[in-house]
């Protein structure tokens, strides 16, 4: 009696299984990591965001021209500073993109980076993604880090602080978990 091609796939399915858990077994885990102590703070930094002059920091790169911006795409690389005040202490850049997501409504999903340049996070960076409508209000999630944002998770929250033709400032509220001292050990 011949097989059913449903009898041979089903010995393809265990022979790729038992070859991937061989795999596995194969090469095991030569290093284990421990994050260390956990730290909770919270900030609060400004986005200085120009669009018009030598100084621009957002260009479209993708302007579909219908309802609601849709389809629409912006690159940006903004001034991060201590302060509303457009001559407070610099810390860092804010790059990222905006994505116009809806037919119905001005939404952006943005995600973006703070890079640190000065300051007391210095060489540290936050990886924020999120949801912003048009009145420039919102809550985003921190799904990572780098420097002393080391496994960060948290959230942002965005309030416009002043908006205008030729500018924008936005005050960040950063509410963030993240660790220190990693540890590598490892395994015999």
């Amino acid at each position: 009696m011949a097989s059913s091609p449903h009898s041979s796939s089903h010995l393809y399915f265990l022979l790729v299984f038992f070859l991937l858990l061989a795999a596995a077994t194969a090469f095991p885990v030569t290093s284990e990591f421990e994050l260390g102590i956990q730290k909770r703070i919270h900030f609060r930094v400004y986005f200085h965001e120009t669009f018009i002059g030598p100084d621009n920091t957002t260009v479209t790169v993708v302007n579909m021209s219908l309802p609601y911006t849709f389809g629409n795409i912006e690159i940006y690389d903004t001034v991060l500073r201590v302060g509303p005040d457009a001559s407070s202490t610099f810390l860092g850049r804010v790059q990222g993109a905006g994505f116009h997501v809806s037919m119905q409504e001005e939404v952006m999903l943005v995600p973006l980076v703070l890079v640190f340049t000065a300051g007391k996070f210095i060489n540290s960076t936050l990886t924020v993604i999120g949801r912003l409508d048009a009145s420039g209000n919102s809550e985003r999630a921190i799904v990572g880090g780098t420097g002393v944002f080391q496994y960060a998770w948290g959230k942002m929250v965005t309030e416009t602080v002043m908006s205008s033709v030729a500018k924008l400032v936005v005050s960040y509220d950063v509410y963030v978990v993240y660790y220190n001292e990693l540890h590598l050990s490892a395994i015999a």
